[in-house]
């Protein structure tokens, strides 16, 4: 993890939020189109994926570049990650079915789609069946990130854990590099980037 290039990373950040820009506009102009419900699941599906990609290498370029705030960066990469590992999936089924349907001319390939989201799957596989790191991304999204108190209790407990988690890791000369947070999210964000690829080939 200490080889992270942080260069590279900027670099991508700069093409990805290219990305994003790019494809809202030319939402905003297909709109006007007659055939803009043929594009829709695509173009709204590339558009998600792309945001979710940016956002995810921003957050962890923030949180190598600021190691003493990892307490913010961190919990705030970590309900990122998590929404993205609930919703995109769903996401993509989603558009999928959309593409599907009898009434829809669409203009991608569903089958290339589901093709794609197979091997997208299976990429984030090994995070899904990490459940230890799950568990803990579902406690630092529901009472740390998401929330200012935990949702069950209604308590503080979570977020002051991980102050003091933060603040160790901090004063024990533990780097984000070697965050499971980051590497999962970095995981993630090239799943979304091979999935755009697949179903482009």
């Amino acid at each position: 993890m200490e080889s992270w290039d942080l260069r590279g990373l900027e670099n991508s950040i700069e093409n990805a939020r290219k990305t994003v820009e790019d494809t809202a506009y030319f939402i905003v102009t297909a709109k006007k189109r007659d055939d803009w419900k043929s594009h829709q699941p695509g173009v709204e599906l590339i558009f998600y994926l792309a945001q979710i990609d940016y956002e995810t290498k921003v957050l962890i370029h923030r949180l190598f570049e600021s190691p003493r705030d990892r307490f913010v960066w961190e919990k705030y990469l970590a309900l990122h990650l998590y929404e993205a590992l609930e919703q995109a999936p769903k996401a993509i089924g989603k558009a999928i079915r959309e593409m599907k349907k009898p009434n829809t001319a669409s203009m991608a390939d569903p089958d290339l789609y589901v093709k794609a989201s197979r091997k997208f799957r299976e990429s984030l596989k090994p995070i899904r069946n990490d459940k230890e790191l799950m568990r803990a991304l579902e406690i630092i999204r529901n009472g740390v990130a998401a929330h200012h108190f935990d949702k069950g209790n209604a308590n503080m407990d979570p977020t002051i854990s991980w102050m003091l988690t933060s603040a160790t890791s901090n004063r024990t000369g533990k780097t984000p590099f070697t965050s499971q947070i980051a590497e999962y999210s970095m995981t993630t964000s090239r799943a979304i980037q091979d999935f755009s690829a697949n179903i482009h080939s």
